[in-house]
């Protein structure tokens, strides 16, 4: 029997109706995205923005490394402003990253214990990331929200678009945990077993 044959009788991992826990790539909706479009385009704007700002972020350092070994003439603006960008991209990733469960984790604990351990442990951790996400969003904006007044040297952008950066990526974060807290909940089986991501590289 071929490959091509031997993969169509098992079980697709990216059709939740075949009992599938989780996509053989990180670049393939999930269980959540494949339920809700709307889910699924806030995960799409969250990759896009990561590429837009990766792209952007290079840009600005060709642009001022150019300038300054090229023309003798460095822009005053661009190391600041791709400092930002560095910012908004480390921020943003890490939504995507919670979005599609490809943090790095520990699964020791996990892989001693059985399925609903496992379940149990998986949904602690998440508690836990979410009240961290949620008090550091709340504070984040409120100290954002005093610095409207500060403005960076070099660009003269309101320090609070800087500060807002975080403020995006745990507000992302809490919002994706708390999704997979209720997926923990009302879809057991979609929960990742421990080691698979590493077996599944290794394979």
């Amino acid at each position: 029997m071929s490959s091509d044959s031997s993969r169509a009788g098992a079980p697709n991992e990216n059709n939740i109706a075949t009992g599938a826990h989780v996509p053989h790539e990180p670049d393939l909706p999930d269980f959540a995205e494949q339920r809700s479009k709307l889910y699924r385009g806030l995960v799409n704007v969250e990759r896009i923005a990561c590429c837009m700002l990766l792209v952007s972020l290079l840009g600005l350092i060709m642009l001022q490394v150019v300038s300054r070994y090229v023309f003798n003439t460095p822009f005053s603006w661009t190391e600041e402003l791709a400092r930002f960008m560095l910012l908004w991209f480390t921020f943003v990733s890490a939504g995507f990253v919670m979005a599609r469960r490809i943090h790095i984790a520990v699964d020791l604990l996990a892989s001693k214990l059985g399925r609903t351990g496992t379940i149990v442990l998986d949904t602690f951790a998440l508690l836990t990331v979410l009240v961290t996400a949620g008090v550091l969003a709340v504070a984040g904006a409120e100290f954002a929200s005093g610095a409207n007044r500060l403005q960076a040297p070099a660009t003269g952008l309101p320090m609070s678009v800087v500060y807002f950066a975080a403020v995006t990526g745990f507000a992302l974060i809490f919002l994706h945990a708390a999704l997979h807290i209720f997926l923990n909940i009302r879809h057991p089986e979609v929960v990742p077993d421990a080691m698979e991501n590493l077996e599944r590289e290794a394979a």
